[in-house]
């Protein structure tokens, strides 16, 4: 059976390490991190059979699976071009246009991913089997051995380009992380928020969740997402614009934007049921990692 490389043990890569595991148990994998303790922690828990921080380890896998925050990826591309000679590579980085040059500058031919999952906790000890099943998981190509991949942990492919991709999950994920840390710096900056905070709940919580995520990995894809972002943000404007006016003006039909918007949502998650192949994750998980 294949020999599965992934490059970053964090959340995604460790998760993914685990959902292998438990779908190909013949399956054997190795992982680098540049964190010694978390090379350790990997082999410790059985994530992986073999972990270290030199990239030598990547030497034994047959299909390279590379798992770091975005920023990271153009130095880590570079120095694994000499360990992945001949093998099947992917990614799973949330932004896809400046990754794939990236990679193409690197000398590596690699089959784009993107799962839409996540978890606003990060690293290894946040790692979970399951988070991957019933997301979708976006590749620049079809590729059999990636899809293998993705439908064994309970993933459903869909293939498109980087650009559509990176357009795409602008409005989708990448937006709605900015609008929650705009809401939560909003918020925070009340001269009332110390009392404010107290009286929140599920309505905070649900708007707030994203903004609790990562800094880094949310500081990478808005950096290699800015054009799809700063379009999306002003179309978002221009509705908040909207539901001003006719908040201001105390017109009655403000109802119906409540009432389009409800029903735009109803008929995405009545789509979602009945297209998905298996239960969606579950809602403590968060999309775009």
């Amino acid at each position: 059976m294949p020999t599965v490389g992934i490059v970053g043990l964090g959340l995604m890569g460790s998760s993914f390490a685990l959902a292998v595991k438990q779908a190909r148990p013949d399956d054997t994998i190795v992982g680098f991190d540049h964190d010694a303790a978390t090379a350790r922690k990997a082999m410790d828990r059985g994530v992986a059979s073999a972990a270290s921080t030199d990239l030598g380890v990547i030497d034994m896998a047959d299909v390279v699976v590379v798992a770091i925050p975005i920023l990271a990826m153009p130095e880590v591309l570079t120095g694994l071009r000499s360990h992945v000679a001949g093998k099947v590579v992917t990614d799973m980085a949330s932004t896809k246009v400046d990754v794939m040059e990236w990679a193409a500058a690197a000398g590596i031919d690699m089959v784009g991913g993107h799962p839409m999952c996540g978890r606003e906790a990060a690293g290894i000890d946040a790692a979970d089997a399951e988070l991957f099943r019933g997301a979708p998981w976006i590749l620049t190509r079809s590729d059999p051995t990636v899809i293998g991949l993705v439908e064994a942990v309970g993933a459903h492919p869909l293939v498109m380009d980087a650009a559509t991709h990176d357009r795409l999950v602008a409005g989708v994920s990448h937006a709605a992380l900015l609008l929650s840390v705009g809401y939560v710096l909003a918020l925070s900056s009340r001269a009332d928020w110390a009392d404010a905070s107290k009286v929140a709940g599920t309505g905070f919580r649900d708007v707030s969740r994203l903004a609790g995520g990562d800094p880094v990995l949310s500081a990478g894809i808005s950096r290699t997402n800015r054009e799809n972002l700063l379009e999306q943000l002003d179309a978002i404007s221009g509705s908040l614009a909207r539901l001003r006016r006719h908040l201001e003006a105390d017109d009655p039909r403000l109802i119906e934007l409540f009432e389009e918007a409800r029903s735009v949502r109803e008929r995405w998650a009545a789509n979602i049921a009945s297209s998905s192949p298996s239960p969606q994750p579950s809602p403590r998980r968060g999309e775009g990692a």
